[in-house]
C-alpha cells in the first residue's frame, strides 16, 4: 500500500481520510486488547497533519506522548493541564475557562482530570467544558477531535441526576458537533455501559478483542442499528492484540480487519511487573508562553464563580480583619480599612447578601444547639445522675414498659419539653425500614437498611424496646412492624419509589463494586452471569476481598440471588427495565 502523505495512516493495510478529525468512532475492546495504542496512533497522526485535538485523560497515562517510544528522548511538543506530569495546573472549576482558552489559541493538549480529589469534580469539569466547547465552536467552526478515554465514567448508560448535565453535553458533541467542526472518539473497555444513546451516534466502530457476553451484545446492537455484519461479533473474541475491525458502512462504506501501527511515542500506560522499575521518561519541552499567566486567569475567575470558594475567601477576609483589629492600635483603624477593601474589587456585589445569609444560618444553628442543651437539663435526670449526687430510695421494679404501648394512630416513647411524644432516632429508622418492607425483613437485612451493624449495642436496644413496646413482632425473623408500629411512623416515612427511582434509592445506600455489580446484573436480566463474568464487566479481579464483600451485601440485601448463577431481584430489575 503507497502512503499518502496527507492521510492518517493507521495501518499497513488502512488509512483515514483527514476528514477523520470531524467524524466520530467508537473505540471497544477490553483490557490489554491495544485499545490505548490504536487511540495513540490516531492521534499521533492527527498532530503530524497539523489537525487539532484534546484527550480527555482520566486514567493519567497520555503523558508519555511526550517521550518517544524508549522513553530516552523528547516526543510530542503537547502541553498537559492537570495530572502529575502536567505543565500547568487544572481545577474542577476551570472546565469551560478551559474550553474558552483551547478555542482562542487553537490548541492540542491533554486534559489529565485523574488527579481530581472526586468523581463529582470530574463529572462538573467535563460537563463545563464539552458544553462550552460546542457553544464556542458554535461562534467559530474550526476543525478539533476529542479522544474520550474511558467515556463510560462520564458518558454512561445509567444516568443518575448529577450526571444527566455532563451525559447531555457529550452526546451534543457526538450528535452534533460534527457541522461545527468537532469530531469525537468514544474510547472504553466497558462496551456493555457506555450511553447506548451516545454510541449509536457514532459513524465508524473500531473494535478490537472483547470477550465479554454483555459488552458483545451492546456491540451487535449498534452492529444492528447500522445494518452491518453480524458474524464480526462471534469473531471478537479470537483477535490478537493490536487487530480490530473497522465497521464504517456509512463514512468509509467498508468494513475490514486490520492490525493497528505501533505508537511512536512512550507507553507511559503499560502495566507495570514485578521486580521491573518503571522507565523515567525524557518528556519534550514545551513554550508555554502567554499560557501560563492566562491560565492564571482563568483560575482566578473560576473561583470568583465557585461558592464555595468565596465563602472560603469571606472567612479569610473576616478573620484578617478581626486579627488586625485585635493586634493594632486604634490609631491605625483607618489604615486597616484601606488594606480590607483594596480585596473588595474581586469580589462580587452578592457577597453581602451571601454574609447576611451565612451569619442567619450561623445563628439558627448555634441557636438550636442551645434549646437542645435546654431540653437537656429540664429532663428527669437519669439513675445514674442520682445515685452519684444523692441517696437511692429503692423502689418495686415498674409495672409497665420501658416504653409505653401507645393507642392506635399516636407516637410511643420520649416526651419532649412541649408534651409532644416522638420515638427516639434508632427505633423510627428501623420502623421507617419496616414499614417499607410490609413481609418483613432478617435482622442482619434490617441493620444493613438502617444504618447499623447487626451486632452494635444501639441497634439490638432498639429492637427489643421496640419488641417490649409492641410496635414489631415478638421473635424470630423476618423481623415485621406491627400495626401499632406502622400507626406510629404513620405520615412520618415515604414509601418505597418505583421504577428507575428505585434503583436510585438502592444506590445512594451502595458502594462503588455494590453498584457497579447491581448494574451488570440488571443488564443481563432476565438472564443471569456467572462471578467471573460480574468481575470481567465490573473490570475487579473475581478473587478480591472488596469483589467478594460486596457479592454478599448485595446478596444479604436480596438485591441478587445467591448461588453460582447469579440474577438481579426480579422486582428491581422489572423496575428499571419497565420504568
Amino acid at each position: 500500500m503507497v502512503k499518502n502523505d496527507k492521510a492518517i495512516h493507521i495501518s499497513p493495510t488502512m488509512d483515514f481520510p483527514p476528514e477523520a478529525v470531524t467524524e466520530t468512532f467508537g473505540f471497544l475492546a477490553m483490557r490489554g486488547a491495544g485499545k490505548s495504542n490504536a487511540v495513540v496512533v490516531m492521534a499521533e497522526e492527527m498532530y503530524r497533519l497539523g489537525l487539532p485535538w484534546v484527550a480527555i485523560d482520566p486514567k493519567g497515562d497520555w503523558w508519555g506522548i511526550r517521550s518517544n517510544i524508549k522513553g530516552s528522548g523528547p516526543g510530542l511538543p503537547i502541553p498537559i493541564f492537570g495530572g502529575l506530569h502536567g505543565d500547568l495546573p487544572l481545577e474542577p472549576e476551570a472546565g469551560a475557562f478551559i474550553a474558552d482558552l483551547i478555542v482562542r489559541e487553537n490548541l492540542t493538549c491533554i486534559l489529565d482530570v485523574s488527579e481530581f480529589a472526586s468523581k463529582a469534580k470530574q463529572v462538573r469539569f467535563l460537563a463545563d467544558f464539552a458544553d462550552r466547547l460546542y457553544r464556542n465552536h458554535g461562534k467559530h467552526p474550526q476543525p478539533r477531535h476529542i479522544f474520550a478515554e474511558e467515556a463510560d465514567e462520564y458518558i454512561p448508560q445509567r444516568v443518575m441526576a448529577d450526571m444527566a448535565r455532563c451525559v447531555g453535553a457529550w452526546e451534543q458533541i457526538i450528535k452534533r458537533g460534527r457541522q461545527r467542526g468537532l469530531g469525537c472518539s468514544i474510547v472504553t473497555q466497558r462496551s456493555a455501559s457506555i450511553n447506548k444513546d451516545a454510541l449509536s451516534q457514532v459513524l465508524t466502530l473500531v473494535v478490537l478483542r472483547t470477550t465479554s457476553p454483555h459488552d458483545r451484545k451492546a456491540i451487535l446492537g449498534w452492529v444492528d442499528y447500522h445494518s452491518a455484519a453480524r458474524e464480526i461479533v462471534d469473531a471478537l473474541p479470537e483477535l490478537s492484540s493490536g487487530e480490530a475491525w473497522v465497521i464504517s458502512p456509512q463514512w468509509l462504506g467498508k468494513t475490514e480487519r486490520i492490525k493497528f501501527n505501533r505508537r511512536t511515542t512512550f507507553d507511559s500506560g503499560d502495566t507495570p511487573t514485578m521486580g521491573t522499575a518503571r522507565k523515567v521518561a525524557t518528556l519534550a519541552d514545551i513554550d508555554l508562553g502567554s499560557l501560563t499567566v492566562e491560565l492564571a486567569e482563568i483560575v482566578e475567575r473560576a473561583s470568583a464563580d465557585d461558592p464555595k470558594a468565596l465563602k472560603r475567601r469571606i472567612t479569610e477576609l473576616e478573620r484578617l480583619v478581626a486579627h488586625k483589629a485585635a493586634v493594632s492600635p486604634p490609631a491605625k483603624v483607618e489604615i486597616r480599612t484601606e488594606t480590607v477593601e483594596v480585596q473588595v474589587p474581586f469580589i462580587p456585589e452578592s457577597i453581602p447578601k451571601m454574609i447576611g445569609e451565612f451569619r442567619a444560618a450561623t445563628e439558627k444553628f448555634f441557636s438550636n444547639i442551645e434549646t437542645a442543651i435546654f431540653d437537656a437539663a429540664t429532663q428527669e435526670p437519669s439513675r445514674a445522675h442520682v445515685r452519684r449526687s444523692q441517696p437511692v430510695v429503692r423502689e418495686p421494679p415498674p409495672k409497665v414498659p420501658i416504653i409505653v404501648v401507645p393507642a392506635r394512630r399516636s407516637s410511643p416513647t420520649s416526651t419532649s419539653i412541649d408534651g409532644e411524644a416522638r420515638l427516639p432516632k434508632a427505633e423510627k429508622t428501623i420502623l421507617t425500614v419496616l414499614a417499607q418492607f410490609p413481609d418483613g425483613r432478617s435482622r442482619r437485612q434490617l441493620a444493613m437498611l438502617s444504618g447499623y451493624s447487626s451486632k452494635s449495642g444501639g441497634f439490638n436496644n432498639a429492637l427489643a424496646k421496640l419488641r417490649t413496646a409492641g410496635l414489631i413482632n415478638k421473635g424470630g425473623e423476618p423481623v415485621k412492624a406491627t400495626e401499632d408500629g406502622l400507626a406510629a411512623i404513620d405520615g412520618t416515612y415515604e414509601p418505597l419509589p418505583t421504577g428507575r427511582a428505585l434503583l436510585d434509592h438502592w444506590n445512594s445506600k451502595l458502594g462503588k463494586a455494590e453498584r457497579l455489580i447491581l448494574a451488570a446484573c440488571i443488564d443481563a436480566w432476565p438472564e443471569s452471569l456467572t462471578r467471573d463474568e460480574v468481575a470481567t464487566i465490573t473490570s475487579y479481579s473475581g478473587a478480591s476481598g472488596g469483589f467478594n464483600n460486596a457479592l454478599a451485601k448485595l446478596r444479604t440485601l436480596e438485591l441478587i440471588t445467591r448461588g453460582a448463577e447469579i440474577f438481579a431481584d426480579e422486582t428491581l430489575a422489572q423496575e428499571v427495565h419497565n420504568g
